[in-house]
């Protein structure tokens, strides 16, 4: 059996902080991806260091005027590479998109340790730097590839050794697993993903939601039909003194549904049409109408159209159709009441959902709210983060100098990545606990710092101390552990940390200090330990503690300074508070798509029972004649008809709240920190539907109690 197997390695560089796409990519990329190139030789384009492919976008941005083909490009003023092609833009729904493709082979001796060139042997296998893609020859089976990746490991990552002296192989510790590239944006949830995925859950969750509200449409189009029996049993007993049989008739029915359904969908599509823009962009993507206009689009349409009209006439077809003509000319057909049962039943549903609907609205939000507040253990507020190049870091105590040589900026410090960024680099440790040496026990990432990091986020050091200037040794030897660490590793306390023997590759030194636990990460994920040392070489990201109130005297001082000390390059910044915004934007999303739909559903819900509870007022007009001549007021009138309705929201409510308690509490597992689902929102949804249904019954039922008993009792 024959396997085509390519291997593509991204890589991620720097420029990516700098709102570009930036990859490295093996010269197979363009045999396993359609990248189509307008300019440029698929089999040459990437084969030769110092290459690079850049995107039509770009293109246009460094070259507007000539052609790019040939032209040096100048990345993050520390390589010089040649553009050898100009691909066409990556289309928007793609799980990863492309402005630069450098050559992989430029990555070679570029960073080599203990002997080993870490780009260009099995180092990085296991790390998050690279992605690996695989296109396999048509009908292969997975299965086998997949059987053959244990020895693979073995043979080409060797073997390591645990603290009891125990050998272990690669395949024991190290788990490859296969997803199809259309599968990823949707279903792949690993650490690393090359761009922020969207997730399956939430797709499925808002069609279940859509068909809910169409469904409670639904429901009212059923409660009406069945309603107005009585408007239509003498039609009904015409047609089958003439000869119809039920068949007929119910075909008929249906005929009148589905015409309805049709009208509908066609109002549908124009509504939609008119409101795409907007939508798109509250979702933040690019959304047209002629995505349904496609095979599977308009069959998609089709079975919502077919569904929709068989499922709402169904019923009133059975039952009208089943009227006796008999009974019927003789009168006996009871005006609307028949099938009550069903019409109580539906109801009660319908605002099930939208009370559900309301009260996973206020948990989502408290949710939201907890997350935007959490105490994440340092000081979110007023800090601007700065993409950090090669220059920056060559001459960082310059840059530091200048930047809190302004009153405005109380601090500043550099490091491998920012709070919000996540913690993927564990390349490894030892460390002395009670003369034990632990060998990589745990999952242990390393925060590549600055003397000033603690000091300019606020986290607070709670045995030993911080990283000094003072202590020349703390570049060199000097390593801060989290809480977390501590308690993974087996010590009783911070304090018996203090002075313990550890080291990562390339370092080794003591722990002199403890710093309280924080997230650093989404608080979707649980705290994790964390060593943390000083090696600016490695940083990426600049972070000035700005004074309160001064942000844009500190910014403006800031791109002063940049100005003057590098010039050549660009001045961008953002704010941590954004970052961490960012992270829950999918939830926030959720939240107001949420918000909307359960609106809608309210209002489609208090639709049907407006329509019903008139109805049912026109139906009781003699009774209410009546009761009036009697002495009943209006108040009386109005509190009959409405307790009939308000009693079904009751029991809605008492189906809705345990439902949309199950549903938030599975939905808040996907939080490491979440909050407790409690019982305010439930009783704040029970209390707004039963006001609107109050509210919508009330009318009607007052305007029946206020009409003249005298024209009531002429009533028919």
């Amino acid at each position: 059996m024959a396997v085509c197997i390519l291997i593509i390695i991204f890589v991620r560089h720097e420029i990516s902080y700098d709102r570009y796409h930036f990859y490295y990519a093996e010269e197979d990329i363009f045999k396993v991806f359609t990248i189509p190139l307008i300019r440029g030789d698929e089999d040459t384009a990437l084969a030769e260091p110092n290459s690079i492919v850049i995107s039509e976008s770009m293109a246009k941005k460094y070259f507007p005027d000539e052609d790019p083909l040939a032209k040096p490009l100048q990345i993050d003023q520390s390589r010089l590479f040649q553009v050898t092609g100009v691909m066409r833009d990556t289309p928007p729904n793609s799980h990863v998109h492309f402005d630069f493709l450098a050559s992989y082979i430029s990555l070679k001796g570029l960073y080599v340790r203990d002997g080993n060139d870490y780009f260009w042997g099995t180092g990085n296998f296991s790390d998050n730097v690279t992605h690996t893609y695989i296109r396999l020859a048509k009908d292969v089976d997975l299965e086998n590839i997949r059987a053959g990746i244990p020895a693979f490991l073995d043979r080409t990552m060797g073997t390591i050794t645990d603290n009891g002296g125990r050998i272990i192989r690669a395949s024991e510790d190290t788990t490859v697993v296969f997803c199809k590239v259309t599968d990823i944006h949707l279903h792949s949830r690993t650490n690393s993903e090359l761009e922020p995925n969207s997730d399956s859950r939430y797709v499925s969750l808002f069609t279940v939601i859509a068909i809910f509200v169409l469904f409670i449409a639904c429901i009212n189009f059923m409660n009406l039909s069945t309603a107005r029996a009585a408007k239509r049993a003498r039609e009904v007993g015409l047609r089958k003194v003439v000869g119809a049989d039920r068949r007929l008739l119910t075909s008929q029915f249906l005929g009148e549904s589905l015409l309805i359904a049709l009208i509908a969908m066609i109002l549908a599509l124009l509504f939609v049409g008119l409101s795409l823009p907007y939508f798109s962009s509250f979702s933040g993507r690019p959304l047209h109408l002629g995505m349904l206009l496609n095979p599977l689009g308009l069959l998609i349409l089709f079975g919502v159209f077919s569904v929709t009209g068989l499922a709402s006439g169904f019923y009133p077809a059975i039952y009208l159709s089943a009227f006796r003509p008999a009974a019927i000319l003789r009168g006996e057909v009871t005006r609307g009441r028949r099938g009550a049962r069903m019409r109580q039943a539906l109801v009660v549903f319908q605002f099930a959902i939208s009370i559900a609907l309301v009260a996973c609205v206020g948990v989502v939000f408290r949710q939201m709210r907890y997350l935007q507040t959490a105490d994440l253990g340092y000081d979110r507020e007023n800090i601007a983060l700065i993409p950090a190049d090669a220059v920056i870091r060559r001459d960082w105590s310059t840059f530091k100098q200048a930047l809190v040589s302004s009153p405005h900026i109380l601090s500043a410090t550099v490091s491998k990545r920012a709070p919000t960024g996540r913690f993927l680099d564990a390349p490894g440790f030892r460390a002395n606990v009670y003369g034990e040496e632990r060998i990589g026990s745990i999952y242990m990432p390393h925060n590549r710092v600055e003397h000033d990091f603690f000091k300019t986020y606020g986290m607070k050091i709670i045995a030993g101390r911080d990283f000094s200037i003072e202590h020349s040794t703390d570049a060199t030897a000097a390593f801060i552990i989290n809480q977390t660490a501590v308690r993974k590793l087996g010590w009783k306390s911070p304090e018996e940390a203090i002075g313990a023997p550890i080291s990562v590759p390339g370092r080794s030194g003591n722990i002199i200090g403890v710093v309280a636990d924080f997230n650093y990460e989404s608080l979707h994920n649980e705290i994790v330990a964390v060593v943390s040392y000083i090696r600016i070489p490695e940083a990426n990201t600049v972070s000035l503690r700005i004074a309160p109130g001064r942000i844009r005297e500190a910014l403006k001082h800031a791109e002063e300074v940049w100005a003057r000390l590098h010039p050549e390059s660009a001045f961008r910044y953002d704010f941590l508070d954004d970052r961490i915004a960012a992270l829950y934007r999918n939830e926030v999303r959720m939240m107001q798509m949420f918000g909307y739909f359960s609106l809608f559903a309210i209002f489609i819900a208090s639709l049907g029972l407006f329509g019903l509870a008139s109805f049912t007022a026109v139906q009781r007009t003699k009774e209410i004649g009546v009761r009036r001549v009697l002495g009943a007021s209006v108040s009386n009138i109005t509190l009959l008809l409405s307790k009939e309705f308000t009693k079904w929201v009751v029991v809605a409510n008492i189906i809705a709240w345990p439902t949309a308690y199950f549903a938030m509490s599975t939905w808040l597992d996907n939080f490491a920190y979440r909050i407790q689902v409690g019982w305010a929102e439930f009783v704040f949804a029970g209390v707004l539907t039963f006001l609107i249904a109050l509210v919508t019954v009330s009318y009607q039922s007052l305007k029946a109690g206020l009409a003249d008993p005298l024209d009531s009792l002429r009533y028919e």
